[in-house]
């Protein structure tokens, strides 16, 4: 009998369009419980973001983390 516990790993990837905010380029995103990140097809930066409820939607916020 397997007695480990299994858990679901939830992780969504989505490109943002003009989300970048180094140079307005499309963002590779990805989500994760307790994280998101993302990174700028465009200029290669690197950001960590945070996301919160913000009216009927979500506000992402990026901190600028480096450089691919």
């Amino acid at each position: 009998m397997n007695t480990e516990l299994q858990q679901e790993t939830m992780v969504h990837d989505v490109e943002l369009p003009n989300a970048c905010a180094a140079c307005g380029g499309p963002l590779a995103a990805r989500f994760t419980p307790g994280s998101a990140r993302g990174v700028c097809l465009a200029c290669r930066a690197i950001s960590a973001m945070t996301v919160s409820r913000a009216g009927d939607g979500l506000q992402i916020v990026q901190e600028p983390g480096g450089e691919a």
